[in-house]
């Protein structure tokens, strides 16, 4: 089978790297198409701008995609939703799109404040969703959610190389709502206290390439994924495989499904600072707690793992 998967943002990258391990881990043939980019940077197969230019590309585009056309796998944006339409339709995409081809990843800030919008699509086009069934915010608005998880590009992460006299904490925010302000106060309250910085030192990662913000990630311990939603992310995913303790918004819904997630729960900027307090007072916690997160990944979000969920999706959406 010849899957199509198209992102119209880049969508941390999560349809390339489905993509790809749906090459490599399964007995299907994958190509991803990125409508619109972000600072992040991101792989693409395919980049919609580049043969937007002129007609000729757009007629080459469409002779590329022209085989990807047994299964289709969309992120957050349904087929139906402008300006993804319009985009499918000049490329001859959307007319062949059924209930039984299709599967929408739906985590992401639109879905998550666009529910309704989720749920009426899904119960008059029928369509099968993934991806976000950990998140309450969204699981719980939008109807059925299959339970596929993230994928960690473990094979494109740098190898770690942390610091052994200092906590360094990495905080790499796409949204003030994550928590900016409270990780600010948060930090420079800490290094007033603990010998001006030189026991723990904040690294703020903003607006950098995803490359360069991994390897940033890579020198550190420590990582605060966000307070805005109840549940972990990719920030978190890849400082869990590098082996950081990570602190992040947990509700009790996302450690009923994942028991052994090893993500320090704070959801307040008391809890942030008393638990970061807490990691300077016990340091033999950042190694065992960055154990703990690397083997949590290697189960639940390696490539070659999230690739026979999907597949195994993708048959039933087929035989549905």
């Amino acid at each position: 089978m010849n899957i199509l998967c198209v992102s119209y943002w880049d969508n941390g990258g999560q349809l390339q790297l489905l993509a790809e391990a749906i090459r490599k881990y399964t007995k299907h043939d994958a190509i991803h198409l990125n409508i619109q980019a972000t600072y992040l940077d991101y792989e693409k197969d395919l980049y919609y701008p580049d043969f937007k230019q002129s007609p000729m590309g757009i007629l080459e585009l469409k002779e590329k995609l022209s085989s990807y056309d047994d299964f289709f796998i969309f992120s957050e944006l349904l087929p139906e939703d402008e300006p993804l339409k319009s985009v499918l339709e000049e490329l001859g995409i959307y007319r062949k799109l059924t209930c039984r081809n299709v599967i929408i990843r739906t985590g992401g800030s639109i879905p998550r404040n666009n529910p309704e919008h989720y749920l009426f699509a899904q119960l008059k086009k029928g369509y099968i969703y993934a991806g976000a069934a950990h998140d309450f915010s969204i699981a719980s608005q939008i109807g059925f959610v299959a339970p596929t998880r993230n994928i960690c590009p473990i094979d494109k992460i740098p190898k770690p190389n942390p610091p052994t006299d200092k906590i360094r904490v990495a905080f790499a925010p796409t949204k003030q709502e994550k928590g900016v302000n409270e990780f600010a106060r948060v930090m420079d309250k800490l290094t007033a206290e603990f010998h001006e910085g030189d026991t723990i030192e904040a690294v703020p990662i903003m607006n950098k390439p995803w490359r360069e913000s991994i390897k940033i990630k890579s020198v550190c311990n420590v990582t605060f994924d966000q307070f805005m939603i109840s549940t972990y992310a990719n920030s978190a995913i890849e400082s869990m495989y590098l082996s950081h303790a990570v602190l992040s918004r947990i509700d009790s819904y996302t450690q009923m499904l994942f028991p052994d997630l090893p993500v320090i729960n704070v959801s307040t900027e008391r809890d942030l600072y008393m638990q970061l307090k807490w990691l300077i007072e016990n340091p033999e916690e950042l190694k065992e707690r960055g154990e703990k997160g690397r083997k949590f990944v290697e189960k639940y979000h390696s490539p070659e793992v999230v690739a026979k969920q999907w597949e195994g999706l993708i048959e039933h959406v087929k035989e549905a």
